[in-house]
C-alpha cells in the first residue's frame, strides 16, 4: 500500500511475538485467497482492511508485482495499491501489532545490506533495511526490492554478507 503525493509511503505491519512463525517480523498486509473472495484484487483489499483498517477500492489498485515462491514454498502475488492521500492504518487482528509507514525514498537513501539466504536450494541474495526501528527482511524485503525494480527502474547494489 502506497500513500500520499508529496511524500509516498509504504505501509507494513509488524507480526505478534506469540505468532509460531514470523514473530515480531515487519510485513506486508496481505494474506491468503479465500473462499469469499472473488479475485487476487479483492483478496488483497480485504486483507489490507482486516489487518489495517485501511479501507480502499479496485479503483486504487496500480496492479500486481512479479509473482514470488516463500522459503516455505508458498506462491505470494504482491498487489500494489495507491492513494493520494497520506493513510494512516493501525492493528485490527490480533497477529499484527502495529501499522507503520515509511517514505520511499529511505528505501533509497539507506542502501541495504544483503544475506545469502538460508535456504540450502535458493541461491537468492535477500535485501535487509534496518528503517523506523525496524528489521525489513526476507519475503518482505524482496517484494520491496521488486516493487522498486518494476516501478522505479531501480536496482539496489548487492553487497553480499557471510551468514552467521
Amino acid at each position: 500500500m502506497i500513500s500520499g503525493l508529496e511524500n509516498p509511503s509504504l505501509t507494513l505491519c509488524v507480526k505478534a511475538q506469540y505468532l509460531r512463525t514470523h514473530a515480531g517480523e515487519v510485513s506486508l498486509p496481505g494474506g491468503k485467497l479465500e473462499l469469499c473472495d472473488q479475485s487476487a484484487n479483492c483478496a488483497a483489499l480485504r486483507e489490507l482492511s482486516e489487518e489495517t483498517g485501511l479501507l480502499l477500492s479496485g479503483n486504487h489498485a496500480l496492479g500486481f508485482l512479479n509473482p514470488i515462491q516463500s522459503l516455505h514454498e508458498l506462491s505470494v502475488m504482491p498487489c500494489v495499491f495507491w492513494s493520494d492521500e497520506a493513510l494512516e492504518g493501525y492493528p485490527c487482528e490480533e497477529e499484527i501489532i502495529s501499522v507503520f509507514s515509511i517514505p520511499l525514498f529511505e528505501f533509497i537513501e539507506q542502501q541495504p545490506t544483503f544475506d545469502r539466504s538460508r535456504h540450502r536450494a535458493s541461491k537468492c541474495s535477500m535485501p535487509r533495511w534496518r528503517l523506523a526501528d525496524e528489521e525489513i527482511w526476507g519475503l518482505t524485503a524482496l517484494i520491496i526490492e521488486d516493487f522498486f525494480l518494476m516501478v522505479f527502474n531501480h536496482r539496489f547494489s548487492l553487497h553480499p554478507l557471510s551468514m552467521p
